[in-house]
């Protein structure tokens, strides 16, 4: 179905979804109570739930996305699961990454789901549950996550960190931060701590998309003194 700059493929399942102008839902993703905002892709075979996405998001094929909140210009690879989650912008999420996934609570006789959910038919009607999303898990803006990786709840993942490929990441992580294993540990900063700080500073990341590419080859440069001087000037005028 087009609507507009609209594209639903005939085989999407889309329900109560408010969506932006050129936003592309592809074969057989299901798409229900979400917000794709300008120039969004749904890929193939992934499903989105309750979920909101700024522009220019793309998620891949095989996604499994609930009560995600995205921001602009992220992307993510194939296979990645989200769940209560809220991600900054341009952040680049790998393949089979997943997000914020449930907690089991090992405190109890077991630790098994039909403790809180009713698809065994052994929760009693009425019973108080306890939340297993309770503890925010949050990934700020220009994060990468490499492959295979897996960021537990309670966790909050810096500006500008590093999540290498395989990682477990179960504590939270600081700005501009390099981190590997699992669980993971931190190996190294991308930058001095000068540099850190003056990068966020200035947040660049809400600059408006056509100051960014107006400014293309200043982002594909190292943050040598002359190039934070230029992006600081830049991003005070374009706040």
């Amino acid at each position: 179905m087009t609507m507009s700059s609209i594209f639903y493929h005939e085989t999407a399942v889309v329900d109560n979804v408010k969506a932006g102008e050129g936003v592309g839902i592809y074969r057989h993703a299901y798409v229900r109570n979400t917000e794709p905002g300008n120039s969004c892709s749904i890929g193939d075979y992934s499903r989105i739930e309750d979920s909101s996405m700024s522009e220019h998001v793309i998620i891949q094929r095989n996604n499994m996305i609930y009560s995600g909140d995205i921001g602009r210009y992220t992307y993510t690879g194939r296979n990645t699961t989200i769940w209560h989650s809220r991600i900054g912008a341009f952040c680049s999420l790998s393949w089979n990454v997943s997000i914020g996934g449930a907690n089991h609570d090992y405190t109890r006789v077991t630790t098994h789901s039909f403790i809180y959910s009713g698809d065994f038919g052994l929760l009693p009607p009425n019973e108080e549950i306890y939340d297993r999303f309770s503890s925010p898990c949050i990934i700020e803006n220009d994060v990468w996550i490499a492959a295979n990786a897996c960021i537990c709840r309670g966790v909050t993942v810096g500006n500008g960190a590093v999540i290498a490929a395989g990682a477990v990441v179960t504590k939270d992580v600081e700005p501009y931060t390099i981190v590997v294993g699992a669980p993971a540990r931190p190996i190294k900063k991308r930058f001095s701590e000068d540099i850190i700080q003056r990068l966020e500073k200035t947040r660049w990341w809400e600059l408006p998309a056509d100051v960014i590419k107006k400014n293309f080859r200043l982002f594909n440069s190292v943050p040598n003194e002359a190039c934070l001087s230029t992006l600081e000037s830049i991003c005070e005028r374009g706040k």
